[in-house]
């Protein structure tokens, strides 16, 4: 029956045990209850969002949330950019995730989409500036990285002008990234590959790749997924 009800709620479905109950609790039971207040207070059809404590919203107005997306505690969540951050169903972003899309009155970033049943792990920054797109199916490790925008130099060969170039930042579905990586502006990171741990991505990767290294350089390919063939 709990079971059941979650995967009504959420959209998610999990194996449970008698012994999972109190973690159930903690861990999902909180976080919704902060969820479903979080839409009302808004006027927003719930839709089984989970939040963790303690999250800051800048203009939450310009957030689209699918189904059964959980944000774990201690985040700030800049929604400011021109198109606002799409969460696809069941997006996970782990606890003090860092999301900026200005900084302060300066010019609004692009936006952010992530596609569903993407997750990204904890200590995550993305600093937006040009388009931000993560796929469907994505799993990401902690401590990631992205810079949608860089830095150039002024007239008198100073980085501190203020002037900046803004390419965006997409990662296709089904891409792996391990703990620690780092993606800078104007990179593509093709379907179905892998990113190995403490990475630094400057150019982009190909699909089905596996890459590694500061920077990261492509060491062997990887064969499509059945279903990404059909």
């Amino acid at each position: 029956m709990i079971v059941t009800l979650i995967k009504k709620l959420t959209g998610r479905t999990y194996a449970i045990e008698p012994s999972d109950i109190g973690y159930l609790i903690a861990k999902g039971g909180i976080p919704f209850l902060r969820g479903l207040m979080w839409s009302v207070i808004r006027l927003r059809r719930p839709s089984g969002l989970l939040l963790g404590p303690g999250i800051q919203f800048v203009q939450a107005s310009r957030l689209a949330l699918g189904r059964g997306v959980a944000i774990g505690g201690y985040g700030y969540v800049d929604c400011a950019a021109s198109a606002g951050l799409v969460l696809g169903d069941r997006v996970t972003l782990r606890e003090r995730v860092w999301i900026q899309s200005r900084s302060g009155l300066n010019d609004r970033a692009v936006g952010l989409r992530i596609g569903a049943r993407s997750y990204v792990g904890p200590n995550a920054v993305i600093g937006l500036g040009g388009p931000v797109t993560i796929g469907e199916d994505v799993q990401i490790g902690a401590g990631l990285t992205i810079t949608a925008e860089s830095h150039e130099a002024g007239p008198d060969g100073s980085f501190v002008s203020g002037a900046v170039s803004r390419q965006g930042v997409t990662i296709g579905d089904r891409c792996w990234l391990g703990n620690n990586v780092s993606i800078l502006d104007g990179v593509t990171i093709g379907e179905g590959s892998v990113i190995g741990a403490g990475s630094i991505v400057t150019r982009s990767i190909p699909a089905y790749a596996v890459a590694l290294g500061t920077p990261a350089k492509v060491r062997r390919s990887i064969a499509p997924a059945v279903s990404a063939q059909a």
